[in-house]
């Protein structure tokens, strides 16, 4: 049985095994060619839509504009494919999504998973299609 007490619950979360922690990184599936999943593990390769943050709104990716710098944002997201998935924190690394340290070497900025919507799933592994043909209602192929 499954504690209800949400200390537990947070507790539980936090000391999942990896693989526990890789499938609770998902985030809404919006793939025309899979109409009927809601959601999916977000994998490397995968292209996704920023819709939540600064990086949810056009102008702040380039550093001069969005809610850190405190001006307007605009009205649509970043659309990437994944370069990176960090299953510690939940976050993935978007390419493109990036700023400047102070040695002027660029680094990616860590976006939460709930932040992002999947566009296109990544179609390299058969293995997942297969997996996600039988979810999105048999094989129409």
């Amino acid at each position: 049985m499954v504690s209800k007490s949400p200390n537990k619950q947070r507790k539980a979360a936090a000391n999942a095994s990896l693989h526990t922690q890789r499938k609770r990184l998902r985030a809404r599936c919006l793939d025309p060619n899979y109409t009927n999943i809601r959601n999916v593990t977000i994998r490397v390769g995968d292209e996704v839509e920023v819709r939540r943050g600064d990086f949810g709104h056009p102008n702040s990716q380039k550093g001069e504009k969005g809610k850190r710098h405190g001006e307007a944002r605009g009205k649509a997201g970043v659309k990437a494919t994944v370069a990176n998935v960090n299953t510690d924190t939940g976050h993935v690394m978007i390419e493109g999504v990036i700023h400047s340290k102070a040695d002027g070497k660029d680094e990616p900025i860590p976006i939460h998973a709930s932040n992002v919507v999947v566009v296109k799933v990544d179609d390299s592994d058969p293995i997942r299609l297969k997996k996600l043909q039988s979810r999105n209602g048999g094989d129409d192929e």
